[in-house]
C-alpha cells in the first residue's frame, strides 16, 4: 500500500494526510499522548476510524454510516492501535474480528 486512496488522516491539532502510507498512520498514532489524544482514519464524515487516549487504554471506534453504526472497543495497546489503522487502511477483509465491538451512545 503506497497510499490509502480516498482515506485522510486527521490529527488533533487539525492536520489532514491525504492517502496516509502505512508508516504516516504509525506515526501518528504513536504520537498519542494526553494532549494529543485523537487520531483519525475517514473515508467521509460518516465513514472513519478513530482513536482516542484513555487512562489506561486506547478507545478505538469505527463507523460505516450513520450514528447507529458507530461502535467502539477498549484497546490495551498501542501496537494493537497500530494494526487496526495499518489493516482498515489497507481495507483488509475481516480486520474487526480481531476485536469485541459494542455500540457506541452518542
Amino acid at each position: 500500500m503506497t497510499g490509502s486512496a480516498s482515506l485522510t488522516l486527521v490529527g488533533f491539532d487539525g492536520s489532514r494526510t491525504p492517502r496516509p502510507d502505512p508508516a504516516q498512520i504509525a506515526a501518528a498514532v504513536r504520537a498519542l499522548t494526553i494532549d494529543n489524544w485523537f487520531v483519525i482514519l475517514e473515508e467521509s464524515e460518516d465513514t472513519f476510524l478513530q482513536v482516542a487516549v484513555r487512562a489506561s487504554s486506547y478507545a478505538l471506534e469505527r463507523r460505516a454510516g450513520g450514528d447507529e453504526t458507530q461502535v467502539g472497543t477498549s484497546v490495551d495497546t498501542l501496537d494493537e492501535v497500530v494494526w487496526a489503522f495499518q489493516a482498515h487502511g489497507r481495507r483488509e477483509p475481516g480486520w474487526e474480528a480481531r476485536f469485541e465491538w459494542e455500540p457506541v451512545k452518542l
